[in-house]
């Protein structure tokens, strides 16, 4: 979803990959962009994101039918920085699914 408007307003997420309260890590390489719902869905470990940064769903919970579904993002790749040095850390995205993401 993208949102355009003539007001300075943001819609997006800094959200940590893994928390700050654990890693006291704020650099580019724990982090990835979301909208407010998909980044609670990421702290709850509703949503992952696998070794070649496509979104994984927990089978966990259910939801209603919808255009913006969390399930429709099973198996999306995620859109990275052109540059590979802001890419998310695949080791801090292997910790969340370890240590956050419900199977």
């Amino acid at each position: 979803m993208r949102v355009d408007a003539t007001n300075n307003i943001n819609m997006i997420d800094a959200c940590h990959i893994i928390p700050f309260s654990e890693s006291f890590d704020d650099t580019i390489a724990n982090g990835i962009a979301l909208c407010p719902n998909l980044h609670r869905a990421f702290d709850r470990g509703l949503i992952g994101i696998d070794g070649k940064y496509r979104v994984v769903v927990s089978n966990t919970f259910r939801e209603n039918d919808c255009n913006y579904s969390i399930r429709n993002f099973e198996g999306k790749e995620i859109i990275l920085p052109k540059q590979k040095e802001y890419y998310p850390n695949r080791e801090n995205l292997d910790w969340h699914r370890d240590n956050v993401f419900k199977l």
